[in-house]
């Protein structure tokens, strides 16, 4: 009686790992935002509210919260030259984190897409610094 309970439940704890161990890799910052300037609708379609990960190059050390403010904010751009660019919104939780994330590093971050106002990410964090 014992191992048919137990089944469903290892089934169960199997099926998460196996969908934790299939995550994409990161989008470059120039891929997703080219993908949105063809269509701003498909994207926001695809990806409002769902967590992406981002990998590009910082354009300059983040912007952190300051006097109260609740956010701030790191640019991700494809290249030094370029003019594509993806915003990374953190809370003052994460300052801490990107207090030490400096200009002309690349960096991935995840984050909650909003394709409302241009290519943002909400609510990011640290993955990876290079």
């Amino acid at each position: 009686m014992r191992s048919v309970l137990l089944l469903p439940i290892l089934a169960a704890l199997s099926g998460c790992q196996t969908a934790s161990s299939n995550s994409s890799p990161p989008f470059s910052a120039g891929d997703l935002f080219r993908e949105y300037e063809q269509s701003v609708s498909t994207v926001r379609h695809k990806y409002d509210g769902k967590e992406v990960s981002v990998r590009g190059l910082v354009q300059s050390a983040a912007s952190l919260p300051v006097n109260g403010a609740d956010q701030g904010s790191v640019w991700l751009e494809e290249s030094d030259e370029s003019a594509v660019k993806v915003g990374c919104w953190f809370s003052k939780d994460q300052a801490p984190e990107f207090s030490r994330i400096k200009s002309g590093q690349q960096l991935t971050i995840k984050g909650i897409f909003n394709g409302e106002a241009g290519v943002e990410l909400k609510f990011c964090h640290v993955v990876k610094v290079e």
